[in-house]
């Protein structure tokens, strides 16, 4: 039985002279080096777009949270009148004097010898309105009874 022989490789073939080994490491390094910068490059399109997002989405919050902020401060300038003009009330709301125009107001209570007038802002402002239509009424009903008398 024959002994395998280890197959043994011509090593002069495989060597490379110095000026085409020096070639091939210099285009694996360029590579390299390309890859890496193509890598960095769109690592940092990627930070530069999520960072943009954030500061998007926080400036459209700050925006947002401004305008609450001046609606709020107008409500509270508007809730402290309505309390100082409360407290006024209050001041006076064991005056005699207070009490009888608080009467006449909500109550429509009179002294002995006034007379009340009241008129009704709504129906003054409908009538108008239903007065043109009245006097249309009126007109049609007048040539009518007119035609028929004549």
């Amino acid at each position: 039985m024959a002994k395998k022989r280890k197959r043994q490789f011509d090593t002069q073939e495989i060597q490379w002279d110095d000026e085409e080994l020096r070639q091939r490491i210099e285009e694996r390094r360029r590579r390299s080096t390309i890859s890496r910068r193509r890598r960095k490059l769109i690592t940092l399109i990627l930070l530069v777009a999520v960072f943009s997002m954030l500061a998007t989405m926080c400036g459209k919050d700050i925006v947002r949270l401004k305008a609450e902020n001046r609606a709020l401060k107008k409500q509270q300038i508007a809730l402290e009148q309505q309390r100082e003009e409360l407290q006024e009330e209050l001041k006076n709301a064991n005056k005699q004097e207070y009490i009888r125009e608080q009467a006449k107001k909500q109550l429509r209570l009179l002294n002995p010898g006034e007379i009340l007038f009241t008129f009704e802002e709504e129906e003054a402002q409908e009538e108008p309105e239903n007065a043109d239509k009245a006097e249309e009424e009126k007109t049609d009903k007048e040539k009518k009874d007119g035609g028929s008398d004549g």
